[in-house]
């Protein structure tokens, strides 16, 4: 078995960003180019954030770094 990373969401620091700078869901699906289900799902935990997903927030946002809103999660995997 070899250790694999996993990219999880920093979802309270996230959650708390938005409401301070007013943004919604849906606002905040269209300046990341991802469907609003899409975030709804990963802000609900029932999803990881995905490549799309990362680079937009991170192009979209200039005032977020990565540390701030994503972190790493190692797994084991099979193989």
């Amino acid at each position: 078995m070899k250790d694999v990373n996993v990219i999880l969401i920093n979802l309270d620091f996230l959650k708390v960003y938005l409401k301070d700078k007013d943004i919604s869901q849906s606002q905040f699906a269209d300046k990341v180019g991802v469907t609003q289900t899409t975030v709804n799902r990963i802000m609900n935990g029932k999803r990881n954030p995905g490549g799309k997903f990362i680079a937009g927030v991170l192009r979209s946002f200039n005032d977020l770094s990565f540390d701030e809103v994503f972190y790493y999660d190692t797994a084991l995997s099979t193989e």
